[in-house]
């Protein structure tokens, strides 16, 4: 029987930080010797409303999720080509999403966005 390797999951949502946080993940994935699995997750319903069962067009912001797990992925290949990467597109809160993901990973990565402007002068 043949043993499952757990994937490196990074959240992704196309910011600077996250996109610095795939570049630290390949690396890591490459030292490890496990997959990388980008993950997007945002309920999108909620800005756009229901999607009608029979229309051809996908929300805008289903659209800008492909593109950022797209750009995620090709950036993950570019800085190392013998890194497996998976993408995934989940329609529920992000926090939700992150850890179920979690759960299924050997270390779950996410970018930080800073201590911000105020915390940053107290400390």
């Amino acid at each position: 029987m043949g043993t499952m390797t757990l994937p490196l999951v990074v959240g992704i949502d196309g910011s600077d930080s996250s996109l610095l946080a795939v570049d630290w993940a390949v690396d890591e994935a490459v030292r490890h010797s496990v997959p990388l699995r980008l993950v997007y997750a945002s309920l999108w319903e909620r800005y756009e409303g229901a999607l009608p069962s029979i229309g051809l067009t996908r929300p805008s912001e289903q659209v800008l999720a492909e593109h950022i797990v797209a750009s995620g992925a090709e950036r993950a290949e570019r800085r190392n080509p013998d890194v497996k990467v998976t993408t995934g597109i989940l329609a529920e809160e992000a926090a939700a999403a992150l850890v179920r993901e979690g759960d299924g990973a050997s270390a779950l990565v996410t970018g930080s966005r800073g201590r911000g402007q105020l915390k940053g002068m107290l400390l």
